[in-house]
C-alpha cells in the first residue's frame, strides 16, 4: 500500500492548470476555424450549424493572459450560478450529516437485518447511493467505513465485503447522477440543458445499478462465517424524532425538486433556494442554535470549495479554447473520424472514449471540464442529442470510478480497510464489465426513446 500511495496523481487542481498550459500552446499550433452557430428557439440552446465549419484569422491565447481569464471564467455566464449552488448544497448536507441522521439510519438498517445477512449489503447499498446521486459525495465512503467494515464482521462477512457495500453503493448513485452537481450538473451547464432534465432515465439507471450491484456483492460475499454476539449493539439502537424529521425532509425535498425540475422546469436558482431552506429547517429540527447552523454551514461550505474552484477552472478551459478560436478546429477533426459510423455507434464511442479518460481525470468535476467542451458541438455536429451525448459523459465517468490506482478515494479507502490494490482489482473487475454492459444497454435505450 505504500508503493500505491506514493504513486498518488497530482492534485486535480494542477492537472487543470497543466491543461490550461497545454491549450493556450495548441491555440498556436492548431489552425483556428469555427462553426457557424444559430439559437434554437424552441430549447434555448445556441446550437452549431453542421457543415458550417470555416478557417478563421490566428487568435493565439498568449499564457501570460491565463490569470485574466481564468478570472473572467469565474466571474461570467453561468459558472458563479454553479459554485454558489455547490456551495449552497454543501453547507445543507454538513447540517444533515451533524445531525446525526444519516449514521443514526445507517446503525439502524444494520440492526434491522442483524438476522437476514442476505439483506444487509442491498440495505447498505442503497442507503449509500443516496451520498452518490444526491450531491456526488464519493468521500462519504471513507467517513463511514468503519462502520460497513463492523457490521459485515458482525454479520459474518469479511472487510473487503464491509468496504464494497459502502464504497461501492456510493458509486452507484454517483454513476445514475441523478442530482450530482459534480458529474451531471457540470456537463448539463455546460451542454445549456436545463439543470437535471432528464432525470427520468437517471432514475431508471439507479434501479439497475443498486441491484446489479447488491447481487454482484452478495455473490462475491458468499454464505457468511457463522456470526458472533454483534458488538455492535450493547442496547437495540432506534432512530430519534429528531432525526426522523430530519430524513423526512430530504426525502421530501428530492421529490419537490423532481417535480419541479420535470414539471416547472426549475434551474439552478430554484433547486439551491430548495436546499438553502433544507439546510436551515434540518439545522431547526434538531435543535442546533442560530450559531451552530452557521458554523456548520461554513464548515460545510468549506469542503465544496475545491469542487466550486474546479468547476472555475473548467469554464476557463474552455474560454481558453473559445479564444484560440480552435474548439471547433478539434471537433472538426474528430468529425471526420465518426461521421462515417451509425449514430447508435457515435454514442457509444463517446460512452468507452469517457470511460479510458476516467482512468486519468478520476475527478467528476475535471473530467467533464476536459470532455464535455469538445462533446457539446460534436454531438451537434452528428445529429445527437445533447442530453444523450452528457449521459455518455455521466457513465463513462462514473461506472470505472473506481479502478483506477490513482482515485483519491480509492487509495484511501485501500489502506483503511488493509485490501490491497491487486485483491481489490480482482474483486472489482467483473462489475465493471457489467457495469460497462448496463451503460451500453442505457445508451442504445437513449437513442431508440430519443433521450
Amino acid at each position: 500500500m505504500g508503493e500505491l500511495k506514493q504513486r498518488q496523481t497530482p492534485h486535480v487542481f494542477l492537472i487543470l492548470a497543466a491543461l490550461l498550459l497545454l491549450a493556450s500552446a495548441l491555440t498556436w499550433l492548431i489552425p483556428p476555424g469555427s462553426y457557424d452557430r444559430v439559437l434554437n428557439e424552441a430549447t434555448g440552446q445556441t446550437v452549431v450549424v453542421p457543415g458550417s465549419f470555416a478557417p478563421a484569422a490566428p487568435s493565439p491565447v498568449a499564457p501570460w493572459r491565463l490569470p485574466r481569464l481564468l478570472f473572467d471564467a469565474l466571474s461570467a455566464g453561468s459558472t458563479p450560478n454553479m459554485i454558489f449552488f455547490v456551495l449552497l448544497l454543501g453547507g445543507a448536507f454538513e447540517i444533515i450529516l451533524e445531525s446525526g441522521a444519516v449514521a443514526g439510519l445507517c446503525t439502524w438498517v444494520v440492526y434491522r437485518f442483524r438476522h437476514r445477512q442476505a439483506w444487509i449489503i442491498p440495505a447498505f447499498v442503497g442507503v449509500f447511493s443516496i451520498f452518490g446521486f444526491t450531491m456526488g459525495l464519493t468521500t462519504a465512503s471513507i467517513v463511514f467505513l468503519p462502520l460497513g467494515m463492523a457490521a459485515a464482521k458482525s454479520l459474518g462477512y469479511d472487510a473487503r465485503t464491509g468496504m464494497a457495500m459502502v464504497m461501492l453503493g456510493t458509486n452507484a448513485g454517483f454513476a445514475a447522477g441523478i442530482y450530482n452537481p459534480f458529474s451531471v450538473g457540470i456537463a448539463q451547464t455546460i451542454a445549456q440543458l436545463p439543470l437535471y432534465s432528464g432525470a427520468w432515465l437517471r432514475w431508471l439507471l439507479l434501479a439497475a445499478l443498486v441491484p446489479a450491484t447488491s447481487l454482484y456483492l452478495l455473490h462475491r460475499a458468499g454464505r457468511p462465517a457463522q456470526a458472533g454476539e454483534s458488538v455492535l449493539f450493547p442496547e437495540p439502537p432506534r432512530l430519534h424524532l429528531r432525526q426522523i424529521l430530519v430524513l423526512a425532509l430530504l426525502f421530501g425535498s428530492l421529490a419537490v425538486i423532481t417535480c419541479g425540475v420535470g414539471t416547472q422546469s426549475w434551474g439552478i436558482p430554484e433547486i439551491a433556494s430548495i436546499f438553502l431552506v433544507l439546510g436551515i429547517l434540518c439545522g431547526a429540527v434538531s435543535g442546533f442554535g442560530a450559531n451552530q447552523i452557521c458554523v456548520f454551514w461554513v464548515a460545510g461550505c468549506k469542503k465544496m470549495v475545491p469542487g466550486a474552484l474546479t468547476i472555475g477552472m473548467a469554464a476557463g478551459l474552455r474560454l481558453v479554447l473559445l479564444q484560440g478560436e480552435i474548439l471547433d478546429s478539434v471537433i472538426y477533426g474528430l468529425l471526420h473520424l465518426v461521421e462515417g459510423l451509425p449514430p447508435w455507434t457515435q454514442l457509444l464511442g463517446m460512452f468507452y472514449a469517457n470511460a479510458l479518460l476516467d482512468l486519468l481525470i478520476t475527478s467528476g468535476s475535471g473530467h467533464a471540464a476536459v470532455a464535455m467542451p469538445l462533446m457539446v458541438p460534436l454531438a451537434d455536429a452528428l445529429c445527437l442529442s445533447r442530453q444523450s451525448a452528457v449521459l455518455a459523459f455521466q457513465l463513462g465517468d462514473g461506472l470505472v470510478n473506481l479502478v483506477s490506482p490513482i482515485s483519491n478515494t480509492l487509495v484511501s479507502c485501500l489502506a483503511l480497510s488493509g485490501v490491497s490494490y491487486p485483491k481489490w482489482l480482482n474483486y472489482f473487475l467483473p462489475l465493471v464489465g457489467i457495469y460497462l454492459l448496463i451503460g451500453t444497454a442505457f445508451l442504445l435505450l437513449a437513442g431508440v426513446v430519443g433521450y
